[in-house]
């Protein structure tokens, strides 16, 4: 039996575009997004042809999307086992909605602690680059929507005038994503004190924190 040269190329492109995500989101969390060329990636992956990330990608923001795609279909399934199939029973919105915020994405670091550059990159990306958090974004980046999650935060959002509750959002996604990142940089670190290298407990903290954000009343 004579090999496929059809399967051959599929699975080269594959590999290729597999080492080019690798590569990128390492150095996107290591450094920045902006800091980063796509040269230095093409080099990074062990790319010799300059074209190839083009070829696959089209252009940056083809390439970031790739690597958040990757990451939210597993975050997506992990968020069923802390969500309800009928969200308007929940009979506390706002820790429900804290906890589908932060545990899923926190089971996919357990699962795959690589999963941290993808942290990394949404604290960068996530707040101002979602149509959602910020409607006047030009970004061309998308992230995946969970309808189920999307009812409890405006269940728990519900007691605020629609520009509170768009700050609170803003900020509740902002402080989940920054919030992984920086427990995770403090428990690597040889001089951190036992208190913040205790992760866990660290992570249900940061979900009381955003459920006591989006549960505040208003201020005037």
């Amino acid at each position: 039996m004579t090999n496929n040269p059809g399967n051959k190329h599929a699975n080269r492109s594959a590999l290729t575009r597999e080492r080019f995500i690798d590569a990128a989101q390492r150095l996107f969390a290591e450094r920045s997004i902006d800091s980063v060329s796509l040269n230095e990636i093409t080099v990074a992956a062990g790319q010799k042809n300059r074209n190839a990330l083009q070829y696959h990608f089209g252009n940056r923001d083809g390439l970031l999307q790739a690597i958040i795609d990757q990451h939210a279909r597993r975050v997506l399934e992990l968020r069923g086992k802390y969500l309800t199939s009928d969200p308007t029973e929940v009979s506390d919105p706002a820790a429900a909605a804290a906890r589908a915020l932060v545990m899923p994405v926190v089971d996919h670091l357990e699962e795959d602690p690589a999963a941290i550059h993808y942290v990394k990159i949404l604290s960068q990306l996530a707040a101002l680059n979602s149509d959602i958090l910020n409607p006047a974004t030009r970004s061309t980046v998308s992230f995946q929507s969970d309808e189920r999650l999307g009812l409890v935060l405006r269940r728990a959002l519900e007691h605020l005038k629609p520009a509170e509750s768009q700050r609170r959002l803003f900020l509740a996604v902002s402080l989940t994503f920054h919030s992984i990142a920086d427990i995770c940089r403090a428990s690597e670190r040889e001089d951190t004190s036992r208190v913040l290298q205790n992760r866990s407990a660290l992570f249900e903290q940061a979900v009381l924190a955003i459920e006591m954000l989006l549960a505040a009343p208003a201020r005037e």
